[in-house]
């Protein structure tokens, strides 16, 4: 499976949490030691299944969870592609 570049996006309209919501997950923004993570947490679900079903969608080519894993600070992306492989 080829490996998609994950770039920070420009902001869209498209882009929603509330469908996040809906799918049991969400996108917070300063997280971290420092205050400058952006990280991908479970709500409904844990943070390892949220990060599975996200990478799942985008591998699949979903461009809305492309967007969503493109606005993750590196260190989470780097996080999620270890557990779950190439993003």
């Amino acid at each position: 499976m080829p490996v998609m570049a994950l770039t920070r996006p420009t902001p869209t309209q498209q882009f929603s949490l509330v469908q996040a919501h809906r799918e049991g997950w969400t996108i917070l923004e300063g997280c971290g030691p420092e205050h400058a993570d952006t990280q991908l947490r479970g709500v409904t679900c844990s943070d390892q299944n949220a990060w599975w079903q996200v990478a799942r969608q985008a591998r699949q080519g979903s461009l809305y969870h492309r967007e969503a894993l493109s606005r993750l600070s590196h260190s989470e992306r780097e996080q999620i592609s270890l557990r779950f492989g190439p993003l």
